[in-house]
């Protein structure tokens, strides 16, 4: 019985420790959004109405933007929030749906594999070669080494998402079509959704 507990408890530690990094990843995201905002008005109106940009406001706007991409990769994915084009989807039934987002869950992943390696190659030539931003030299090897670690992190959930179809556990597709089956709920990764 002990064991059983034990194991409970572990579960609801993780998805605990999951829920706090997706608000973590998620509140960082709407940093950067709102910083790029910010940034965006100061940039126009010193622009415009004094004839002074901003020192760096491109170089900002662009790390920003790349940076809040990729932190809210893995929310969108583990929301189930991509967009979707339904030209298979409504001719299926909920078996076929099933597979077709597993298949679907497999080629996101090994893609952003692709993109994990990619973005970690990058960064390591950056690093050896010492690169910085033009205007306020920050070294671009740790952005890309970010990057590559959310691709990672949208790996794993790629990956427990196939996982949960697989054995029963993922959203119900018997809906009459592909959209019934959003995953939007206050539920913990990994629950079941009846």
């Amino acid at each position: 019985m002990s064991n059983t507990h034990d194991q409970y408890l572990r579960v609801r530690k993780a998805n605990q420790i999951i829920l706090l990094l997706g608000k973590f990843l998620g509140a960082a995201a709407n940093l950067l959004l709102c910083i790029m905002v910010i940034i965006t008005c100061i940039d126009v109106i010193g622009r415009y109405f004094f004839s002074a940009p901003l020192l760096g406001a491109h170089e900002m706007i662009t790390l920003a933007m790349g940076m809040m991409i990729y932190l809210g990769m893995p929310l969108v994915t583990v929301s189930r929030e991509h967009l979707t084009i339904e030209l298979a989807s409504i001719y299926l039934g909920p078996r076929g749906r099933r597979i077709q987002q597993i298949v679907v869950n497999i080629v996101g992943a090994l893609t952003f594999l692709l993109f994990s390696y990619l973005l970690f190659s990058h960064g390591i030539g950056l690093a050896e070669d010492l690169m910085v931003t033009e205007d306020f030299e920050l070294e671009q090897a740790p952005f890309a080494f970010l990057m590559a670690t959310m691709c990672i992190l949208t790996i794993c959930v790629f990956i427990k998402q196939v996982f949960l179809d697989l054995t029963g556990k993922g959203p119900n597709y018997s809906g009459s079509s592909a959209r019934s089956f959003s995953t939007t709920s206050n539920k913990p990764l990994g629950a079941r959704r009846d």
